[in-house]
């Protein structure tokens, strides 16, 4: 059960934050095309972390209190469609917003599959398992 699991949630992860890897190589053309200024540029980068770094502690209590699965499996839904609202983002507040989006649904999912990770592992070796998920 173990392997299935830490595998499970690698590929999690790594959707989690291929959606980051993606994006961010474009997100320069994209802020050039909606004329963005040096602050909205650094909002629209920074946005991401912002949203991440916040919801992080929240959604790790919340994952002990309420079970893990749901919060990941609300994540990468989450995360699905946060990604599709690229396409809609016309200007930089709309771009900016979905950024913060973004980071909230990874904030939802990597830190909680880390800690699920160090759970479903043997004693003993949860440093590995979470070592190898991340």
């Amino acid at each position: 059960m173990e392997k299935r699991t830490l595998f499970t949630l690698y590929f999690t992860i790594i959707a989690a934050i291929l959606g980051l890897s993606i994006i961010s190589p474009v997100l320069p053309t994209i802020a050039k095309d909606l004329r963005a200024t040096g602050f909205w540029m650094g909002m629209i980068f920074s946005g991401y972390a912002i949203s991440r770094a916040i919801i992080r502690p929240v959604m790790g209590g919340l994952s002990d209190k309420y079970g893990r699965k749901i919060f990941i499996a609300s994540g990468l839904v989450l995360l699905a469609v946060i990604s599709l609202l690229y396409l809609l983002a016309h200007n930089v507040y709309t771009l900016t917003a979905v950024r913060l989006l973004h980071g909230l649904a990874a904030g939802m999912i990597i830190p909680i599959a880390m800690a699920y990770a160090g759970e479903v592992a043997h004693e003993g070796k949860e440093g590995r398992a979470m070592g190898i998920i991340k």
